[in-house]
């Protein structure tokens, strides 16, 4: 039960982090994805940074082994991070939300339409019982190739400690950089900021969190776990199978690892709640309606778009946390290949939407998040 424990409390921390740096709202992760808003990159460059350094600095110390930071590296496995991550990434550009989000969101009960978040959550199951029938079929055709150790500092003949300290430093000036040039966008809180309770209840800077989130990061890895929405969506729907006598072939038994990972999802969900306790509105919020509207619509594209997500981070490896928070700072080849492929993917779907299909507003959605936590 330590296990299950120490991943909740773990989970709680980084569901709080995505609440209140904004993570959660459509608008800041549509702006991310068309790049007219940078907070969500800055925060998760940042992250990346900080973590990389903290791993590479204790490898050169040579305080990994003793201190349990030796970094556990994603496979490589070949196309299924393409397909995986285009089927991920896809999903991302029409939903505005991945696995961790998705929780923390549906635990601040944030948004402003009604039961669309308990559809993601029941899409998000769906994708993993996909993922479950078709896993066989898929290594059988040769998608899933069998697993590598590839790495960037193995491939350069560098030692790890070298080149994440370097990458950690490169990424970190850059993400200053872009900041100087693009600043934070804000959403100022109804309650102007004079203490640092105010401070706290408003929207956190992406400088702030993403050195906290590093910090989560790092921790976990402490923990002999590894900080990833994906596997913990897995593990727990794994886990419950177990319980109900439904066993899955990825997830045989249920153990420390299984228990820790379910925990750090379903603490993503409270630490999403206990931010909505402590949070204020924006301005934009006086005055507007509190009733939230039911959209059938909504509903069914959330759901499916979920569905397709966790499929995509099953077979590919990793979601934004798993395959890019967490993994970049090993210098995985396989986490540069499924982030990159999403990513690429959900930038491409969500500027086809804003440009072409018209099938949002980026000026509305931002208008929303002025408001309430969209």
């Amino acid at each position: 039960m330590t296990s299950l424990l120490t991943g909740l409390l773990t989970g709680m921390g980084f569901g709080i982090l995505l609440y209140k740096v904004g993570a959660t709202r459509y608008s800041r992760i549509m702006g991310m994805l068309t790049l007219r808003d940078t907070k969500i990159m800055k925060f998760a460059f940042t992250t990346i940074a900080v973590a990389s350094m903290l791993y590479g600095l204790a490898s050169l110390a040579g305080i990994a082994s003793d201190w349990n930071l030796e970094t556990r590296v994603m496979p490589f496995m070949g196309g299924a991070h393409i397909l995986g991550g285009i089927l991920f990434g896809a999903s991302l550009g029409v939903t505005g939300l991945c696995p961790g989000t998705c929780a923390a969101k549906a635990g601040g009960r944030a948004g402003e339409k009604r039961f669309v978040l308990p559809a993601a959550l029941i899409g998000l199951v769906l994708g993993v019982v996909m993922y479950a029938w078709l896993k066989e079929p898929l290594v059988d055709a040769g998608i899933v190739a069998r697993p590598r150790q590839l790495t960037l500092h193995g491939y350069l003949g560098l030692p790890y400690g070298v080149v994440a300290v370097v990458f950690g430093a490169v990424i970190m000036t850059i993400v200053l950089v872009v900041d100087r040039f693009t600043p934070e966008k804000r959403y100022e809180p109804v309650k102007e900021r004079h203490s640092i309770v105010d401070w706290v209840r408003g929207e956190w800077s992406f400088l702030a969190s993403g050195t906290i989130a590093g910090l989560l990061i790092v921790g976990a890895t402490a923990q002999g776990g590894y900080l990833g929405f994906s596997g913990s969506l897995l593990a727990l729907v794994g886990a419950v199978s177990n319980v109900i006598g439904i066993k899955m072939a990825a997830v045989p038994v249920v153990n420390d690892s299984i228990l820790w990972h379910s925990g750090l999802i379903v603490g993503a969900l409270v630490g999403g709640f206990l931010s909505s306790l402590v949070s204020t509105y924006s301005k934009g919020y006086v005055g507007v309606p509190k009733k939230k509207t039911l959209d059938p619509k909504a509903i069914a594209i959330t759901m499916s778009g979920t569905a397709i997500m966790a499929l995509g981070a099953m077979v590919g490896g990793g979601c934004t946390t798993g395959a890019f928070l967490s993994g970049w700072p090993t210098l995985s080849i396989g986490s540069f290949a499924m982030a990159i492929t999403f990513f690429a993917t959900s930038m491409a779907v969500s500027n086809l939407r804003l440009l072409v299909a018209h099938t949002y507003d980026l000026n509305a959605a931002q208008k929303i998040g002025e408001q309430v936590y969209d």
